[in-house]
């Protein structure tokens, strides 16, 4: 049977992000994607002016329509969640729509370079996001979310392979089985570690890093990851993590050779061949 996924996240017309990321590359991956917006924009925050219409109160009859229409999910993966009830509400999606075996995947949208966004100063909201970390599978947080989890300053993370490897160890006896915390830097290239509390085995992964950044990425390697992990045959976190930093490496590359626009994010549609081709 193919898996089902739902993707909980914002969606937004334009800029490549969040649900426009994760609805192409889970399908890619072989997944049916059941995507469930947690906010509508006209375009991702890095653009000015940009609506925002906020989809909480239509969340729970959407969770309640699919529990009465039977839909049983393989898995779930979030992403940016704009409340305390709104991270509720992906437990509320697991407990209806799931089971003992439906996976969860957590990508806790907290901040990013050593600063916290505005909303993790309200106390109920970090509260819920770090009780729904500690009911995931698998967490992916940058260097700034993990710092926050750990109760520490946004910036006050050391980036090197000994802290990330306690920092990890620490986050999965918090009760997620599985951890990869992204944003890592040695010299010219940039790097993922990953640790699974199960086989207690760890690793770090460095790619060359492009002269420009882009928005989205790290939707992009979750995705992908999820993909990988869920997907058919299941890969192993080493390998999942692995196809999605070179995935990621390999899109930033192609929309830097096109002279793209940084701020509408990476040309991943031309490549998705790449991960389709895995699962035929």
């Amino acid at each position: 049977m193919q898996k089902k996924v739902a993707a909980v996240h914002d969606i937004s017309g334009f800029g490549r992000c969040a649900l426009t990321i994760a609805l192409p590359v889970l399908s890619a991956c072989g997944i049916h994607c059941c995507p469930v917006p947690s906010a509508v924009l006209s375009a991702h925050t890095g653009f000015k002016g940009v609506t925002f219409r906020d989809l909480t109160d239509d969340i729970d009859p959407f969770i309640e329509n699919w529990a009465s229409i039977g839909v049983r999910l393989d898995g779930i993966y979030s992403g940016y969640l704009g409340s305390a009830r709104q991270a509720r509400q992906v437990m509320r999606l697991k407990e209806l729509c799931g089971g003992k075996k439906t996976s969860l995947v957590v990508d806790p949208v907290m901040g990013d370079n050593g600063k916290a966004y505005a909303i993790v100063g309200n106390r109920e909201f970090f509260d819920s996001i770090k009780s729904l970390c500690s009911d995931a599978d698998i967490i992916t947080p940058n260097l700034t979310e993990c710092a926050l989890l750990l109760g520490m300053e946004p910036d006050a993370y050391f980036d090197d392979e000994n802290h990330v490897t306690e920092y990890m160890k620490r986050l999965s006896d918090m009760g997620p089985k599985k951890v990869v915390v992204t944003g890592m830097e040695r010299g010219s290239q940039l790097g993922v570690g990953f640790y699974d509390g199960e086989k207690e085995s760890l690793g770090f992964i460095y790619h060359d890093r492009v002269p420009v950044s882009f928005p989205g990425t790290g939707d992009l390697f979750t995705s992908v990851l999820t993909g990988a992990v869920m997907g058919e045959g299941g890969r192993s976190l080493e390998n999942a993590v692995t196809e999605a930093a070179h995935f990621v490496r390999d899109c930033a590359l192609y929309t830097y050779e096109q002279k793209s626009p940084p701020i509408e994010g990476v040309q991943f549609e031309k490549l998705l061949y790449k991960l389709t081709e895995k699962v035929r």
